[in-house]
């Protein structure tokens, strides 16, 4: 299930769709996608008049759930390069969600990659009914602003009382997926360890001039993302 603000340069863009066809060539899943501008791409459900925050994510994903018909979901964001072994992977419990920990970012302007441990939405997949229950919560519970203290990745975006009992699971694909860090990512581009409050959330920190399996990135990211075109 695919999601964009249609806010990306289009090289990325067009890169990391068809990257994405990509994976879904040797995997065989359908691709629905949501958008705020129509785009030739999967399944395409057109959601505009829409400015761009949390809340119209939240709103974008709950209508690619409900166009979905598969049981379970990845879910994809437009700025991400997914690598195939991301896909082979089944969530074993249906009240979890769950997390490929194997993803690099890399800035765009100067190609430089960093990882750390996280939980980051667009590496997420769980049963349906599962993540759709919890996104249509988290879009009650912010309705009237956004709330940061209660996060963004399920089991996070609800009251933090809601949130215990809720639970997630994690794994770590084979090669990386990259989260492409450019001047209109949504979310906060962490690219230097003073950046973080605290030691444990920059968790397995590194830093590199490339990402395993991709190849190096610093320093030409232009040329790099073009392999993916």
């Amino acid at each position: 299930m695919y999601y964009t603000n249609n806010v990306v340069d289009e090289k990325i863009f067009l890169a990391c769709q068809a990257q994405l066809k990509r994976c879904m060539e040797i995997w065989k899943f359908p691709i629905v996608s949501v958008s705020q501008k129509p785009i030739n791409f999967g399944q395409n459900f057109v959601m505009d008049k829409m400015e761009s925050s949390v809340l119209s994510v939240y709103k974008q994903i709950l209508k690619g759930l409900e166009e979905c018909k598969t049981d379970i979901v990845f879910f994809a964001e437009h700025d991400v390069l997914y690598h195939p072994t991301h896909f082979d992977f089944t969530p074993e419990r249906e009240d979890h969600f769950y997390y490929n920990r194997n993803e690099w970012h890399v800035s765009s302007e100067t190609g430089k990659a960093v990882f750390y441990l996280h939980n980051n939405t667009t590496e997420l997949s769980a049963f349906r009914k599962t993540i759709m229950a919890h996104i249509k919560r988290a879009i009650e519970a912010n309705t009237d602003r956004f709330h940061a203290s209660y996060g963004v990745a399920p089991p996070k975006g609800i009251p933090k009382e809601e949130q215990k009992g809720k639970h997630y699971g994690v794994y770590m694909s084979k090669v990386p997926n990259i989260d492409i860090r450019h001047p209109n990512t949504l979310s906060r581009s962490r690219m230097t360890k003073d950046e973080f409050r605290s030691e444990s959330g920059r968790r397995g920190w590194t830093e590199s001039d490339g990402v395993p399996g991709w190849g190096k990135t610093k320093g030409r990211f232009d040329e790099f993302i073009s392999e993916y075109l």
